[in-house]
C-alpha cells in the first residue's frame, strides 16, 4: 500500500477502483498495479521529487491502488 497524503485520497467502491487498475493495465489489474509500482520506482529514483504534487496528479490511481490491495489481502489473511 501506498502512503498517500489525505488530502489525496479518493473514497471510491471496490468495483470503481478494480476497474481503474484493470484500465490501466490493458485489462488486467495485477498488470496495472504493477504500473503503479513502476511509476512510484521511477520517481523515487528521479531527482524532482515533491510527494504532495506527485500524489495530487496521481491522488485517482494509487487510491485505487491502495483499495483493490486491501481488498486482496483479505484473501490471504489467515484463518484462525
Amino acid at each position: 500500500m501506498f502512503r498517500i497524503p489525505e488530502f489525496c485520497e479518493v473514497e471510491m467502491s471496490f468495483e470503481e477502483a478494480w476497474n481503474m487498475m484493470a484500465r490501466r493495465g490493458g485489462g488486467d489489474c495485477l498488470e496495472g498495479m504493477k504500473s503503479m509500482d513502476r511509476l512510484w520506482s521511477e520517481y523515487c529514483a528521479s531527482d524532482d521529487q515533491d510527494d504532495d504534487m506527485f500524489f495530487y496528479h496521481w491522488g485517482y490511481e494509487f487510491s485505487a491502488y491502495n483499495i483493490v490491495y486491501e481488498g486482496m489481502s483479505e484473501l490471504f489473511a489467515e484463518v484462525a
